[in-house]
This record gives C-alpha cells, sequence and structure tokens, in this order.
C-alpha cells in the first residue's frame, strides 16, 4: 500500500493533527495510522498499548528517531534523549540525581520566594502578566539551583534564550531565532563546564552544573564539554517551560472559580489535582519520536527495521474514548488513581529509568508553588489573552495572560 505523506498537515495542524488524523482513519479501531512523515515511514500509535510498545527497549530506540535539526534545537546534539541501552542508563542517573525529591523541594522554596516578590508587585501595580513573570521567576530560580552565580541581569537573558528555543523551535517563523539561541545558550553553557572543571567556579556538589561537569561515560572518561553542556541546559530548558503551563494554569483558575478556594488554601489533594488536570488538558508535548530496532507486527500493521514510530501524546490525553467528558476540566477525575494511568502522559511515559521525562517532579513542584499563590488574588483575565491557537506548537494564550485589576482577597489571604 502506497503511504500518503501527511507532513505537511502536521505542520499545518498542530495540535489538531491528532483529532483530524482519527478522522481520517475512521475505519480501523483507531490504535496506529501509517503514514510518510519527513521522508520516512511512520507509524503514529495511541493508547495504552502504544505506550507499552513505545517504552519497549527490545522493539523501538530513540537514536535518530527526531529529525535532526528539529532535535538539535530543542534537545541538543548528543544528549540523553537519543540515548539507548547502558549508555541511556548511565545518562539518565544523573538527572534522577539532579531531580531526587530534597533537591526539586529546594527549587520549590526558591521559586515561592521570588514569586511571593512578583505578586507583591502585581498588586501594587493592579495588573501583572503571567507568562513573562513565570519565565523570569523560574528562569532565575533554576539557573541558582543549578550552581550558577550570575547577576540576574544576566540570568534573564539566557531564560530568555532558553524560552526561545522552546517557542520557536518547531515553526518556520522562529525556527532561526530559536537556532541562534541554542548557539548563544550552547556557548555559555560550554564556557560554564569549562570554569567548573578548572576550578574556577565551585557550584555546590549536588547542583546541575557540577554534576554534568563531573559526568562520565561508560569507559569512565570525562563527557565532552559540549555533551555535558546539552545536559545542562536539557535540565535548565524544560525548567523554565513550565511557564507554559503556569500561564494555562491562570487560565483555569479564572474559569473554573469554584476551585480556586481549594486551591487558596493550600489543600494538598486539591492542589495536587488541579495541576495535574493542568497536565492533562494543557497543550504541551504533541508527539513523542522512536524508531524500531527490528521488525515486527503491531495492530496488523507492519513495522520494518528503521521505520519511525510515534507515540500520541496530546491526543492520549484528551482522547473522548479514554477519559470521561475528556474535554472538560475536571481535577476531580484524579482521586481515582488517574496520575498512575498509562494513558496519561503528559511528560511522556514507560519506567523512571527509561525514557520517561525526569522533569516531571519539577513540573508539578513548580505548578503547585504558583497555583495556590495565584488562587489567593482576586483579578480578572484580558479579553483577548484568554484564546490561544492550537495549530501553534506549543501553544500559548495570546499576551502573555495579562491580569487586570488584581488585588488581594482577604478571604484568601491565607498561607
Amino acid at each position: 500500500m502506497r503511504l500518503r505523506d501527511r507532513t505537511m498537515a502536521l505542520m499545518r495542524k498542530g495540535y489538531h493533527f491528532s483529532g483530524w488524523l482519527r478522522a481520517q482513519d475512521s475505519g480501523s479501531d483507531g490504535a496506529a495510522t501509517p503514514m510518510r512523515l519527513f521522508g520516512g515511514r511512520t507509524l503514529v500509535v495511541r493508547g495504552p498499548e502504544a505506550v507499552e510498545l513505545f517504552y519497549d527497549p527490545a522493539r523501538v530506540e530513540r537514536h535518530g528517531a527526531t529529525p535532526g535539526p528539529i532535535a538539535d534545537t530543542i534537545f541538543g546534539r548528543d544528549g540523553v534523549q537519543g540515548l539507548d541501552g547502558l549508555e541511556h542508563r548511565k545518562r539518565k542517573r544523573l538527572f534522577l540525581d539532579v531531580t531526587a525529591p530534597d533537591r526539586v523541594s529546594e527549587l520549590a522554596d526558591l521559586v515561592a520566594g521570588k514569586w511571593k516578590l512578583e505578586l507583591d508587585r502585581w498588586v501594587r501595580n493592579r495588573t501583572g502578566t503571567v507568562f513573562p513573570t513565570a519565565l523570569s521567576v523560574f528562569g532565575e530560580a533554576v539557573q541558582e539551583w543549578a550552581g550558577v552565580d550570575d547577576a540576574p541581569v544576566v540570568m534573564a537573558g539566557r531564560s530568555a534564550d532558553l524560552a526561545e528555543i522552546v517557542d520557536g523551535f518547531w515553526s518556520p517563523s522562529g525556527v532561526w531565532r530559536a537556532r541562534r539561541a541554542r548557539t548563544r545558550a550552547d556557548a555559555w553553557a560550554a564556557g560554564l563546564i569549562k570554569d567548573v572543571r578548572a576550578g574556577r567556579r565551585r557550584p555546590a556538589p549536588r547542583s546541575a552544573s557540577a554534576v554534568m561537569a563531573q559526568a562520565t561515560d561508560l569507559r569512565g572518561e570525562t563527557l565532552p564539554t559540549s555533551t555535558a553542556a546539552v545536559e545542562l541546559l536539557n535540565v535548565l530548558r524544560p525548567t523554565i517551560a513550565v511557564a507554559y503551563l503556569a500561564s494555562f494554569a491562570a487560565l483555569e483558575l479564572e474559569a473554573n472559580p469554584d476551585l480556586n478556594d481549594g486551591c487558596a488554601s493550600g489543600d494538598p489533594r486539591a492542589v495536587e489535582e488541579f495541576c495535574q488536570e493542568v497536565r492533562r488538558m494543557c497543550p504541551m508535548t504533541q508527539l513523542l519520536a522512536g524508531r524500531s530496532r527490528c521488525p515486527f507486527t503491531w495492530r496488523q500493521h507492519e513495522v520494518r527495521e528503521g521505520d519511525r514510530l510515534l507515540l500520541d501524546v496530546y491526543g492520549a490525553d484528551h482522547d473522548p474514548d479514554a477519559w470521561v467528558d475528556a474535554s472538560t476540566f475536571d481535577p476531580s477525575r484524579f482521586r481515582d488513581g488517574a496520575a498512575q494511568r498509562r494513558d496519561f502522559i503528559p511528560q511522556g511515559g514507560g519506567a523512571e529509568t527509561g525514557h520517561r521525562c525526569p522533569g516531571e517532579g519539577i513540573t508539578l513542584a513548580l505548578l503547585k508553588t504558583v497555583v495556590p499563590a495565584m488562587a489567593r488574588l482576586d483579578w480578572s483575565i484580558h479579553p483577548d489573552d484568554r484564546a490561544m491557537s492550537l495549530r501553534r506548537i506549543p501553544a500559548r494564550p495570546g499576551g502573555g495572560v495579562r491580569l487586570l485589576d488584581v488585588r488581594r482577597h482577604h478571604l484568601r489571604d491565607v498561607g
């Protein structure tokens, strides 16, 4: 059967691609759709069994799965995302060490202090903008936490570069800005790694900059400077990207005022459920890429060695057949253990020691820090900022979520 090339449809439709694809493939069970993408044979897979397939190292690998220009821009060259086997497990251990619960708690404490100062400023000025504020706070906090001791204005410029990488890596109009930002970020991180190795900088032993500077490969040799730099950025960049989720959280707080008091009180269960539902509902990761290690058949589709497999992340988290009222924001769905479902994969799935994103703990900790603080204020969102285009990857509310008439509410001024 001749496979149709869907590359242009993917680029044009953005997050709508998942639903459009299922409509095109209405005659199947919806679990797999073959096509050509970026010039190669591709099978888009979805559902709990697809998650198991995608994270089965005997059948699927990551090396070379993401098209080179995209991978080099968003992940960096020779980063952990493109490794497999023992090499991947050793490199992944670095990220698990850096993001250990006590370290994540330290980062959340840094964010909490900086976020409070910004919200105090919002109240004084009666206005604020969520997205750029979150970029600034998360960016400065994660750099300090990672062992970077530059002046705030310097760290702000670096945060802007890392945000530009996330914002433009997929967009034809933004990719060159993203590439330039990537070049600057790589050069800075390589310089920092050299300084740490030479003793010119002495970050805390468990900080990300120290851990990556001292990292070794399977032979016990120190990682190349450029590789260590890429892995340092693979800690900083995703943390700054949580600003997107903070923006969506503000939209949901306004749209669901009945949930505000539970979040404002700091009730752990209410905050946890709200933040998990933000992760499920909000458009971040669309697809994850792998390659088949060997020929196999899945759902009556023949997969050749080297074929690309794409896990439909956005489609899984919005699947109307899998989630009751999937398009409705309903944190209560997470009271029954939904966070442990195989098809709840906002940042990927699989085992912690595999290719599952090690930044999930950071994402939740930062959201659980900023959401209650925003819920303790009264405000309204600028009408133009409630809309966004799902054709854009990553999606972002217009205007950065500008808040109007910001003030404290005496019933919410707690904690």
